[in-house]
């Protein structure tokens, strides 16, 4: 993946804690700061897509898919978030079907569908 160099202003006492936790991981600040950036653009993609979801503007899986993560990461997330599932175990497993077949793993696609018809 491509870098950049990105200059921003940060407070001194925001830099010393950084260099106190590079120290503490035995790190670099450079490397502390973008596990940093990393874990926080996930949470906020995390936040977005529950908020999404939580307002009815997305589906569970389009939530999962806007947040880069699984549908049972995103329904985990909605979990610990306290929003409450907003659709039937069925509606569920057609989303992961649909997963699926996207992911090019029609076979299990396929066995989902047939076990709900089945149950």
């Amino acid at each position: 993946m491509a870098k950049r160099t990105l200059t921003i202003g940060i407070e001194e006492e925001v830099v010393r804690e950084l260099d106190r936790l590079a120290d503490h991981y035995s790190t670099t600040r450079s490397l502390m700061l973008r596990k940093i950036l990393s874990e926080g653009l996930r949470w906020a993609a995390l936040e977005y897509a529950a908020g999404l979801y939580g307002r009815k503007e997305a589906t569970l899986e389009r939530a999962a898919e806007v947040a880069g993560v699984s549908l049972y990461e995103m329904m985990a997330y909605l979990r610990q978030r306290g929003i409450p599932c907003q659709r039937s175990v069925m509606d569920i497993r057609e989303d992961a079907r649909a997963a699926l077949v996207r992911a090019g793993r029609e076979d299990l696609g396929e066995a989902l569908r047939n076990s709900r018809e089945q149950a």
